[in-house]
């Protein structure tokens, strides 16, 4: 038996090859289609989703998996491990947080722990990874939680959008906000930490935005950990490349963003998840 184990939601966008290589079970968050309902990344591929997006005249919805998907997953670590720390999306910006603590309750027989990320995307996926590698270096439970204490605030997430119409359709930002952003050809720069999003600048062009997004990197250096997201974005392995001298270039995960955020972002989205060392 295990120490611990690792549990997260797809919206960590930990690849799939990493997770079944350190175990960590993920539960797959839902996208709807009109009245069709999709499992992120596995009934319906994210590619797929953000070529769809564009011609969609309402923007998908999106939800948390239901009780039972928690239960079911933590269930099947009965047995396997001394204790189970799930790691959610941020608990400002989703319900996934409170529908894997209902979960948790539901196993009393299994010692759970389950953890706000306060990141999105790769941000909280950083943490995933971390959790896991440490879970299978033997480490308690306890060690791993202190871990990801000291690490959280040291986590960053910046994004590139490339327009900002589907975060209007969303009720993120306002109709005549969004419309002169579109007519100056204007695109934000977002960056989530601490589970706030706050617009830190405005570029031009993407070419301009590529640029700011290593600039801002490198200001963060040293870095503990590094990550390329993108909504199938043309330079994301561009960006990876450019990036490689600040890190181990095997280090840097490059992964496609999930359809929770992808939905409110849009297609051609690059950015950065990146860890500070201490």
């Amino acid at each position: 038996m295990d120490y611990a184990r690792i549990v997260t939601d797809s919206t960590a966008d930990v690849p799939a090859e990493i997770a079944e290589e350190l175990q960590i079970s993920v539960v797959p968050a839902y996208v709807q289609f009109g009245e069709r309902s999709y499992r992120d990344g596995i009934e319906l591929s994210r590619e797929a989703f953000f070529d769809r997006l564009p011609d969609m005249e309402e923007i998908p919805t999106t939800a948390v998996p239901p009780v039972d998907e928690w239960v079911d997953t933590y269930r099947d670590l009965v047995g396997k491990a001394e204790r189970v720390i799930a790691i959610t999306l941020s608990a400002t910006l989703s319900g996934m947080h409170d529908v894997a603590q209902v979960a948790a309750r539901e196993v009393p027989e299994l010692d759970i722990q389950v953890v706000d990320s306060r990141q999105v995307t790769m941000g909280h996926g950083l943490q995933v990874i971390a959790a896991a590698e440490a879970a299978r270096d033997g480490k308690d439970g306890d060690d791993i939680l202190r871990m990801l204490s000291d690490m959280r605030s040291r986590v960053h997430v910046f994004a590139l959008l490339d327009t900002l119409s589907y975060v209007r359709r969303g009720g993120r930002v306002g109709w005549a906000q969004a419309m002169v952003a579109q007519i100056l050809n204007i695109k934000p720069i977002l960056e989530v930490i601490e589970g706030a999003v706050d617009n830190i600048g405005r570029v031009r062009t993407r070419k301009q935005g590529l640029e700011k997004l290593i600039e801002i990197v490198q200001s963060h250096t040293p870095l503990e950990r590094l990550s390329v997201i993108h909504t199938v974005a043309p330079e994301a392995e561009h960006l990876r490349e450019r990036l490689a001298e600040l890190t181990a270039p095997d280090r840097i995960i490059s992964t496609v963003v999930n359809t929770v955020i992808g939905a409110h972002v849009g297609p051609k989205g690059l950015g950065v998840a990146l860890v500070t060392a201490r």
